[in-house]
């Protein structure tokens, strides 16, 4: 109000200096300025602080003063610069005419990527459906750590779409472990490199547990680069059936596309343009069967780029001809790593009619290993009447001798110390009973245990055979503190024609009388149950004439304070005295009167 005020009067005084009648406009800007005051909030401060506050009312309203004509000179040079502001403004800023047509907005594209990450088997399955019904096309899961699949699942790529399974960055696990049942169909591709990431060296893409069957209808394993471990794009330790689609560009030491350590069908597709040291397919020693038929191709695969290395088995191992094969399957590479006889290599089928690969066609690999090249044709040649019930007949290579490897036989799960009235369990190994046996091959088979102590020799319940085929024994440790020696005896056993299992074995005639059995120890303790901790004494500290003199309150041990019950004492001891005077005192008086 005062500003308002004040201009006022400065701009009557002006009028007044100029000769030009000042009442009406005095009090037309007084009241102009009035109200311009109160829709102003702020207003810049300075030395040019009423010319400011004019323009700023002009700008704000947007329409001319309405002082009157005669004001002067200083009230019109006002509205002029204010007038140039403003063309400034509206030069700054022109209004451009809008041709956009509101009817017609633009249709953002459609997106064609679907992208998923999932780290368990319930968040992949609802991928897996969600992905039938989302209109991309193409769908990419990304896993971010290992996956278990513990059920019936079938991972298929929806019509018109294609579907991608592949590691999330930083991550280098296990894609899928099979613990249950998986079946890859439509072309689903499992990529092995993670995103981000040129090599993945931790592991295969898909792993197959004991128990677990992994069928591969039409589907592309690819891209994995276990160049430290063991099968590439798949490792089994169960069932793996592979009927259509490929595996191709893995690498691995050993089984650049299937490590197998189960059972393998192979019946269809391509397995080409792998890299291992020891094939592309590789056939463990623990493996149970693996089986070629129909049009299933392997080729194309090498250990260094350059030399072939297709099927590699195992010393020992074998791969069964399940029938006719078909096309390029007939030209299949194998590499046998053991040594091959005059009389070359003989793959039995199913029907037990046999393939015959001439030593002639085997040519030396390295000082372990033997290839059977590329392009030769391995022809089925029928040699009776095949039998109503399929038998399959390993191929016949030199019998497993036990006696060579004795030291496998050992006792495993024991432990170095048990306390006085524990249960033991222990689980007795074997040489050569970790093989699929044939005919001619000798184990040692533990028949009995037995606990040693000195001279004394205390008796264990015999052993069991559990549901994996081992032999397993418990015993319970009752006897006194002290160290033992738990003691396995084997028998050396040959494998026949009519045999169905170890124990049942005919026994071996060794060609060294002390091969015919053997032992295996191990030692442990048996500890009290019950523990005596030891007393410990904590020296008390000397009193110094300097630490008596600030303790103010000296203390027993059992923290009672010391000066309440000296005052105690006296008292008790002046009370006592009291009585002994008063007592004395009467006995004078007593005597005076007599």
């Amino acid at each position: 109000m005062r500003k308002a005020r004040l201009y006022a009067l400065t701009l009557a005084a002006i009028l007044v200096v100029s000769g030009a009648p000042v009442y009406g406009a005095a009090e037309e800007t007084l009241d102009e300025s009035t109200q311009e005051q109160d829709a102003e909030e702020n207003v810049t401060e300075g030395e040019s602080e009423l010319e400011d506050e004019a323009a700023s009312s002009f700008e704000q309203d947007g329409e001319e003063n309405s002082v009157n004509s005669s004001a002067g000179t200083v009230e019109q040079s006002t509205i002029e610069e204010n007038s140039g502001m403003e063309e400034d403004e509206q030069t700054q800023e022109p209004t451009v005419p809008s041709t956009e047509n509101p009817e017609d907005t633009d249709t953002p594209a459609e997106e064609t990527k679907k992208e998923y990450t999932v780290k368990t088997e319930v968040e992949l399955k609802d991928a897996l459906k969600e992905a039938e019904t989302v209109s991309q096309k193409e769908i990419t899961i990304f896993v971010e750590q290992k996956i278990t699949l513990t059920e019936n699942t079938e991972i298929k790529v929806p019509e018109g779409k294609t579907l991608t399974i592949a590691r999330n960055s930083g991550y280098t696990g296990v894609l899928l472990e099979v613990k249950g049942t998986c079946s890859l169909k439509g072309g689903v591709v499992i990529d092995g490199a993670a995103a981000n990431t040129k090599n993945a060296k931790e592991s295969a893409s898909v792993k197959v547990l004991s128990g677990g069957t992994l069928t591969i209808e039409n589907a592309i394993l690819k891209g994995n680069n276990n160049t430290e471990g063991n099968g590439g794009a798949i490792e089994n330790e169960g069932t793996v059936q592979m009927s259509g689609g490929s595996i191709n560009r893995n690498t691995a030491a050993a089984g650049a596309a299937i490590y197998n350590k189960g059972t393998l069908v192979l019946a269809g597709g391509a397995i080409e343009n792998n890299k291992a040291a020891k094939g592309a397919v590789y056939v463990d020693i623990a493996a149970k069967e693996t089986k070629v038929s129909g049009n299933v191709k392997i080729s194309g695969n090498t250990k260094d780029g350059k030399t072939a290395c297709n099927l590699y088995l195992a010393e020992g191992k074998s791969f069964v001809v399940a029938g006719n094969l078909k096309k390029d399957a007939a030209k299949i590479g194998v590499t046998y790593d053991g040594k091959v006889d005059e009389e070359g290599v003989t793959v039995y089928t199913k029907a037990n009619d046999k393939v015959q690969i001439d030593a002639g066609t085997i040519v030396s690999d390295d000082s372990t290993g033997y290839i059977i090249e590329d392009g030769v044709m391995t022809t089925v040649v029928p040699t009776g009447t095949p039998t109503t019930t399929p038998t399959t007949t390993p191929a016949q290579t030199d019998s497993y001798d036990a006696t060579k490897e004795k030291s496998k036989n050992v006792i495993k799960g024991l432990a170095t110390s048990y306390k006085k009235g524990a249960k033991a369990t222990f689980t007795v190994v074997g040489a050569g009973l970790d093989r699929e046996p044939k005919v001619g091959d000798t184990a040692y088979v533990p028949v009995k245990c037995s606990v040693e102590k000195g001279s004394s020799t205390y008796k264990v319940d015999d052993l069991v055979v559990n549901s994996e085929g081992e032999y397993e024994g418990t015993m319970q440790m009752n006897a006194s503190e002290g160290e033992y020696t738990l003691i396995a005896y084997y028998e050396l056993k040959e494998w026949s024609d009519d045999t169905t299992s170890w124990d049942e074995a005919d026994a071996a005639n060794p060609s060294k009388a002390e091969d015919k059995e053997a032992t295996a120890t191990k030692t442990f303790k048996v500890i009290s149950t019950t523990t005596t901790k030891k007393a410990t004494l904590t020296p008390k500290k000397s009193v110094t004439s300097s630490s008596a003199k600030k303790s103010k309150n000296a203390k027993t041990a059992d923290e009672t304070p010391i000066l309440p019950l000296a005052g105690l004492c006296a008292a008790s001891v002046l009370a006592g005295g009291l009585v002994v005077t008063r007592r004395r005192k009467r006995e004078r008086t007593s005597n005076d009167r007599k």
